[in-house]
């Protein structure tokens, strides 16, 4: 039986020449203001890519003696491995170091609050005076001020501490997570004993009353690191190659208690404590009999220079 094809589909249907249907979404044509542009826009004009790249590629060194500007160089180093190794967290954070003025006195560097530690340069480093005053705003001027934590917390620690040249602040998570345990930070390998002793400091929320710079002087005392309970860690040093030193190993060292606590599933009795004296032995080899032949920190942050200066150097603008 030959199959029946219904009429409705055998029957050609007629061409005829009709205009493309164009739905009214693909139609439809907005203006733009003469001050948007999609290539530059940012919520807030002045932070947008255009303009603060504009000021980063500015250098003012030649403003400040030469002590001056090979901190401003060493310290803006220091914020380009922070971001590189991601002990930053966003915008937040403070590394900060000391320059001496022509005047006598004393002042320190440290970052604009609101660009990533991967912008920072030499010359957008804020100078701040012992009373928060601004000195030089660096190339961002007046736009991104300082983070008022930052000055609360350095402050106190520089005016207590004329040995110490550098201090740095994170919230690395295995430290801080380190932070909040009641038996703090444990002495468990080589990379732990290197960092040598620790200081603690309560939590009294985000570090922004002035009253609290007493106690953070007097718990730090005469300690290179202090953790800050529940929120995150300090290290200072002579050298901001030795502040940045210390805190590599000691993030390392909360790396490894993270890990060990977890192997020893939540049980002390699972970990390997070292004696007293072995601690002390190689804590005393790392900082007191020149391992590495050099100042501590110096070789180590000289080494990472170079690593950035092959990735991107302008963090010596």
């Amino acid at each position: 039986m030959a199959l029946q094809i219904p009429r409705i589909f055998s029957q050609a249907v007629p061409r005829t020449r009709r205009s493309p249907i164009i739905p009214t979404w693909a139609s439809a044509r907005r203006s733009f203001s003469a001050e948007f542009s999609p290539q530059t826009y940012a919520p807030d004009a002045q932070y947008s890519s255009n303009h603060v790249s504009k000021l980063l590629k500015t250098s003012i060194l030649s403003e400040f003696s030469e002590q001056e500007a090979k901190s401003r160089i060493e310290l803006a180093a220091c914020y380009r491995l922070f971001g590189l190794k991601g002990w930053n967290e966003n915008i937040y954070g403070h590394l900060t170091a000391k320059v001496h003025e022509d005047d006598g006195s004393e002042s320190f560097l440290i970052n604009p609050f609101g660009l990533l530690y991967s912008e920072i340069t030499a010359s957008s480093l804020i100078k701040v005076g012992a009373d928060g005053s601004v000195k030089h705003p660096g190339v961002t001027g007046g736009l991104f001020g300082i983070n008022d934590a930052g000055f609360v917390i350095h402050s106190a620690i520089h005016r207590a501490r004329p040995d110490l040249q550098s201090v740095m602040h994170c919230h690395y998570p295995s430290a801080a997570g380190v932070s909040s345990l009641k038996q703090g930070f444990l002495e468990l390998s080589q990379t732990s004993h290197q960092v040598g002793p620790i200081a603690y400091h309560d939590y009294q929320g985000v570090v922004v009353d002035r009253n609290e710079q007493k106690s953070l002087a007097e718990d730090m005392g005469d300690k290179n690191i202090m953790f800050l309970r529940n929120h995150g860690v300090i290290t200072a040093g002579a050298s901001i190659g030795a502040a940045w030193y210390l805190m590599y190993q000691l993030l390392a060292a909360t790396d490894i208690q993270s890990h060990a606590s977890a192997c020893a599933l939540g049980d002390a009795e699972n970990l390997n404590m070292p004696s007293d004296r072995t601690v002390t032995k190689t804590y005393e080899v790392m900082h007191k009999k020149g391992f590495s032949g050099a100042a501590y920190g110096l070789k180590e942050l000289s080494a990472y220079m170079r690593l950035l200066d092959k990735l991107d150097g302008s963090y010596r603008t």
